[in-house]
């Protein structure tokens, strides 16, 4: 045998059949093996289970337990030759490591060892079936069974670093190091755990300076000398050079750490961000992940954890030795990267996306540090409405619905069985479908109690407790994550101020500085104008050249000139549906409205819009049946790794929604850097396609707005149609 793998336990067809891996995960296996030139009968195939559970549960350890010396003696006898073994999926590897850790972390890396299998490589990895509900850990489980030949260790090799913790030879050491051009990585250490919780970078302790100039070469610079203003100095000099680019993995962070020694530092090239532009998929960005998955290394953060076990505490905690060679193999790990990443960036035609990405990363960089000051009184006003309002509901619940806490699961349940529904949940999904079967009056004014009580309170949690825990000197700082999305959309966390609704009351805790004002400036109907261009249609083309409203043309075709103000609401779902293959049935169940009758409203807009239809039926095509990646103008991709019976419909949606969402925002992204870059804008805030500025100026930046941000869509994009904005001036951001 050339390979050993071990499932979890037999599925339906497996179950019938007696046979491992004969439904669909088996085909999915036998696919991706054959792609690395094995075939199923070179390979024993097991399960770490032979009984299919009831229910199809996940096995317990019990059950797990009860089959080990069966399992042990099959795969002992099947790597007799030394051959290797792939594990399946959580089950598969907990049987044979006796590890709790999670699948999708403990993959991570080369081959591994068991004590079981002594001298045996083991490759562990996700469960085919994982696969076809999640298409994204397609490249995953094929980049793992690749791992049964490749070697993704060979050439790692320890860095080798000096530490200076003395003012004078650090000036020394830094002096040298000034003198270079090229690369310079830099990566600090401080004293809180990065994306845990929110620290503002005034409040940093920087333990330590790692600095790598050449392939596994570094110097650390540590915590005594960096309070010596000559070493300060000297540091500054370094990484101001304008002959070296500075490199770093999530910069942002890095070089905000060190603004009291510089605000003249620029990244230069990012690893994390390069990682993004030619894998576009979540999770798998992550320093450490990357060192050991593509470079080979060691888990070399395991060191360093063990003094971190305790709540509360950080690196702050850890002895400076241990950290300083941790700092330095980050540095070291990151230098490695970058020249990885600059050769595939290259190849992959992802350079223009990386060093957009780049530009925004030193743009968006001091909003987050500047934050968005926040009006504390109306905040606690907030806070009260929301508590009276939540016992208002709660009181309501308990008089007519005998209802005690409505944010109990159980109490819900019980609640709902009085009143005749039997639930397995009490999930949104739940309460929605039981509003749809026209429930009587009394039933349905629980559910409404029940609705608006949840979103009251998870507004009350989110945008007023959750605001009030993040608050620094009356601000607040999101971070900005250029690489949270799939589509390429910035996201935005700690707050995610991206996600206040639109309601002015909850936006107007949000203000400028004293004596100044906000601007907001929003590209008009993005999407849509983005699809124009693409499609090349005509009907849209000259209804935006001429300034003509969309939704009034819509509601128009479907009701006439005498429409109302509803029947406009209508046609603008309708119409901001395209972007993301909004069906009938969705927009059926919105508006209470017969399927058919939806449907018609969905034809009646294809037909204002044909070359729309084909462009959209072309990426559908694309997407089911080509080969190629789907691209944005901007070069940036979406991988279509896997369409399968069960996800096809989403994938379809995701792959309707990426070209539009993606470009309108890399317009807006590209304005921003504009804006921040030429004019020196205080940019404070960016939402898919706005931007909120802070200023004392506002005539002179609204005209700028109007000025530079339709002109940069028609550089950097497209000229087909005019892309204007809307720009405001408020007291508040909700006054905007």
């Amino acid at each position: 045998m050339k390979l050993a793998i071990v499932g979890e336990a037999p599925g339906v067809q497996e179950a019938r059949r007696g046979v491992p891996f004969t439904g669909p995960s088996g085909k999915l296996l036998d696919t991706v093996l054959r792609g690395h030139g094995l075939r199923r009968e070179d390979c024993f195939i097991t399960n770490a289970c032979l009984c299919r559970p009831r229910d199809n549960a996940t096995p317990s350890a019990r059950d797990v337990q009860a089959c080990s010396k069966r399992l042990h003696a099959e795969v002992s006898e099947a790597c007799a030759n030394g051959s290797p073994i792939v594990t399946l999926g959580n089950v598969a590897s907990a049987a044979i490591f006796d590890t709790k850790v999670g699948i999708t972390t403990f993959r991570v890396g080369p081959p591994k060892q068991s004590h079981k299998y002594p001298g045996i490589k083991i490759i562990p990895t996700v469960h085919p079936a994982y696969v076809l509900r999640m298409a994204d850990a397609f490249p995953t489980f094929v980049d793992d069974i690749g791992k049964v030949h490749a070697r993704i260790d060979v050439g790692w090799e320890a860095p080798q670093f000096a530490v200076f913790d003395e003012g004078p030879i650090a000036c020394r050491a830094l002096s040298e190091l000034r003198q270079r051009s090229g690369n310079v990585v830099v990566d600090i250490e401080v004293g809180a755990e990065k994306d845990e919780v929110f620290v503002h970078p005034d409040q940093y302790q920087l333990l330590c300076v790692g600095l790598s100039y050449a392939p596994g070469r570094a110097i650390v610079v540590g915590e005594t000398a960096l309070q010596d203003p000559g070493v300060r100095y000297v540091l500054s000099s370094v990484l101001s050079n304008p002959r070296a680019r500075i490199v770093a993995h999530n910069g942002k962070f890095d070089l905000a750490g060190l603004q009291y020694i510089t605000r003249k530092a620029k990244l230069g090239f990012d690893t994390m961000l390069a990682s993004y532009a030619v894998d576009e998929r979540q999770g798998t960005h992550g320093l450490k992940y990357l060192a050991m998955e593509r470079l080979g290394a060691p888990n070399y953060a395991l060191e360093i954890h063990r003094y971190l076990k305790k709540k509360g505490e950080n690196f702050a905690h850890v002895p400076r030795p241990v950290l300083y060679k941790y700092n330095a193999y980050d540095t070291t790990v990151t230098y490695a990267l970058m020249q990885m990443y600059d050769d595939q960036l290259h190849r992959a035609g992802m350079v223009r996306v990386h060093d957009m990405l780049c530009r925004a990363s030193n743009m968006l960089m001091p909003a987050e540090i500047k934050g968005i000051r926040v009006d504390r009184k109306y905040l606690h006003t907030l806070s009260d409405e929301f508590q009276a309002k939540l016992v208002e509901l709660e009181i309501l619940l308990h008089s007519k619905f005998k209802l005690d806490n409505p944010r109990s699961p159980q109490q819900v349940k019980a609640a709902l069985g009085r009143l005749g529904y039997t639930v397995s949940s009490t999930n949104i999904e739940t309460l929605t479908g039981i509003l749809r079967l026209t429930p009587p009056v009394l039933q349905r004014e629980f559910i409404e109690l029940m609705m608006d009580h949840r979103k009251q309170a998870k507004m009350y949690g989110t945008y007023v407790k959750g605001i009030l825990q993040r608050l620094y000197k009356g601000r607040v700082h999101p971070t900005f994550l250029l690489h949270g999305t799939t589509t390429g959309r910035l996201a935005c966390r700690n707050p995610n101020l991206q996600n206040v609704p639109r309601d002015s009351t909850m936006r107007r805790m949000f203000i400028p500085s004293k004596g100044r004002v906000f601007v907001q400036a929003d590209y008009k109907g993005a999407e849509l104008r983005v699809m124009a261009c693409e499609a090349k249609d005509e009907y849209l083309r000259s209804l935006f050249a001429e300034g003509r409203d969309i939704h009034s043309e819509v509601a128009t075709a479907f009701f006439g000139s005498g429409f109302t103000k509803d029947q406009r609401v209508r046609a603008k779902a309708v119409v901001f549906g395209l972007s993301y293959g909004r069906e009938e049935y969705s927009l059926a169940q919105e508006f209470q409205i017969p399927v058919p009758e939806a449907r018609k409203y969905i034809d009646t807009f294809f037909s204002m819009i044909p070359r729309t239809v084909a462009w959209r039926e072309k990426i559908t095509n694309q997407i089911l049946h080509g080969e190629d990646d789907l691209q944005t103008a901007f070069g940036r991709h979406r991988r279509i790794w896997l369409v399968t019976n069960d996800n096809m419909n989403e994938v379809v949606k995701e792959g309707l929604a990426f070209i539009p969402q993606s470009t309108a925002s890399d317009i807006c992204l590209n304005a921003a850097i504009e804006l921040h870059e030429k004019y020196q804008l205080d940019i404070r805030l960016l939402v898919h396609d706005s931007i909120l500025v802070e200023t004392d100026q506002p005539e002179e930046v609204v005209q700028l707005m109007h000025e530079v941000m339709p002109r940069v869509a028609s550089e950097v994009y497209s000229d087909y149609v005019p892309f204007p904005v809307d720009v405001a001036v408020g007291s508040s951001w909700g006054d905007v």
